[in-house]
């Protein structure tokens, strides 16, 4: 599954509808290629996807926020993280100096199916429709249940042709992180990108920031 989805959804925004935000960061590669994106939910603490470490070599890697790079002090993913269903796709980075500006907070609950969100990069945010957890892997949406866990969630671009960007980028609804792009391509109506839920892996995330 991660083969087959990984590099479709590394594609940037096709639209995006307004200025990036500055909770937005980069995963970068020492020789500053952008691998993935992530939430600075603090000072200094991002969260991203476990792909985003699980496939690299995470020492060598820095953070971009706004115009600083900065180091990374120590870094983590959810030892669940399972390579191939995806699941418990969540990492958290702990910057080498804090960083002044703005913040996330993490969603206290999940979106039901229909809400509407952003996903952001830092080249700006593209509207997104949330699909539910158990809608998502009900079939109706050309996933199953044997392929969309708890702790995923969906969605797809509103205007259903945009593509919901690199891994890590944050998924927020009502000004609250609800998710993190994670797999199953540029998202559309008939078969919605799935994101990482938030929520569901909000204790683990806590534990490690």
């Amino acid at each position: 599954m991660f083969l087959q989805y990984f590099s479709s959804v590394l594609l940037a925004f096709a639209v995006l509808a307004s200025p990036a935000q500055a909770y937005v960061v980069t995963v970068q590669g020492s020789d500053g290629n952008v691998i993935c994106n992530g939430a600075l939910i603090n000072k200094d603490t991002v969260v991203t996807a476990a792909t985003c470490l699980a496939f690299y070599d995470p020492d060598q890697l820095v953070v971009g926020v706004e115009d600083q790079i900065v180091k990374i002090k120590s870094h983590t993913f959810d030892s669940s993280f399972d390579f191939v269903t995806m699941e418990n796709d969540v990492a958290v980075l702990k910057l080498a100096q804090s960083v002044e500006g703005e913040y996330i907070s993490l969603a206290s609950q999940a979106p039901n199916t229909g809400a509407s969100g952003v996903v952001s990069s830092v080249n700006g945010t593209l509207p997104v429709s949330i699909v539910g957890t158990s809608d998502c892997a009900s079939g109706d949406y050309s996933w199953s249940e044997d392929e969309v866990f708890a702790s995923m969630l969906c969605g797809y671009a509103s205007d259903n042709k945009s593509c919901v960007g690199r891994n890590g980028s944050p998924v927020v609804v009502s000004n609250k992180l609800v998710g993190l792009v994670s797999w199953g391509g540029c998202g559309s109506k008939s078969k919605p990108a799935v994101f990482t839920n938030v929520v569901a892996l909000s204790s683990w995330i806590s534990q490690n920031e």
